[in-house]
């Protein structure tokens, strides 16, 4: 039986996200789309049927009990704003939480998990906008982990960050990853919840469109070779292995 793999879209409103912009990537031009043509294929090999939705363009999020896994995209907004698609993602979130089944959260997602429903601190980095592929540096945590099995101990990601997390004393003890001063790049929050401030789903495409309309001297930053997709590969394995069950079975 095909379990159900949800990607979350809120990548912007209007105000900050143009779809007619990105049509180059998607017939739609719309995040959700391009992210299920683009590793819907992988979550089938392991078993998961990839959907989609985007809160920031009124669709609704389904009832979390016919989910078994799900990743969580970024925003160009700041998730601490009061939204009314952020409020009910927060709720939904903690509905889902209880079932125990897994959850990769990326970026602005990573960020909710960590300082919304966890007690991490969300602060501005010290060196500004990090846009580009850059190295991460795994903890002993980190090395060991079913999520980057198959990389080395510094593999490289897609970065669009100028928020990180300083995490919590008892969020340090799940850190699987740091970069330059944020040491929180990846967490393991427990209970088959993952998050990571890069981007494993997005490709360099996708960057050099937003950034050749915004910020011209960041596109030549990204690479094509980098290890998102493996890490993703990793999470799609994990979550098989979980199940609707919420728990792991090798």
């Amino acid at each position: 039986m095909t379990q159900k793999l949800l990607f979350i879209s809120m990548l912007g409103e209007r105000e900050h996200f143009n779809p007619e912009l990105f049509t180059g990537l998607c017939d739609s031009g719309l995040e959700r789309d391009w992210i299920v043509e683009w590793h819907g294929k992988l979550a089938a090999q392991s078993g998961l049927g990839m959907s989609s939705v985007d809160i920031c363009r009124g669709d609704t999020l389904p009832p979390v009990d016919g989910i078994s896994s799900v990743v969580l995209g970024g925003t160009m907004h700041v998730v601490t704003e009061d939204r009314q698609w952020l409020n009910d993602l927060r709720t939904w979130l903690a509905g889902y939480r209880k079932t125990g089944r897994p959850l990769l959260a990326v970026c602005g997602g990573h960020q909710m998990l960590a300082s919304q429903l966890g007690d991490g601190q969300l602060a501005g980095r010290d060196e500004g906008t990090l846009a580009g592929t850059y190295n991460v540096e795994l903890t002993e945590s980190g090395k060991h982990h079913p999520l980057f099995n198959g990389m080395p101990e510094n593999p490289s990601f897609h970065f669009a960050n100028y928020l990180h997390i300083i995490p919590s004393t008892e969020q340090k003890k799940g850190v699987l990853a740091v970069q330059q001063n944020s040491q929180a790049i990846a967490l393991d929050h427990g209970g088959n919840w993952f998050s990571c401030q890069f981007h494993p789903e997005s490709r360099k495409d996708s960057w050099d469109i937003y950034y050749g309309e915004l910020e011209r001297d960041y596109s030549s930053n990204y690479s094509t070779d980098h290890h998102g997709q493996q890490l993703l590969e990793n999470f799609f394995q994990l979550s098989s292995n979980i199940g609707c069950t919420g728990e792991y079975r090798s």
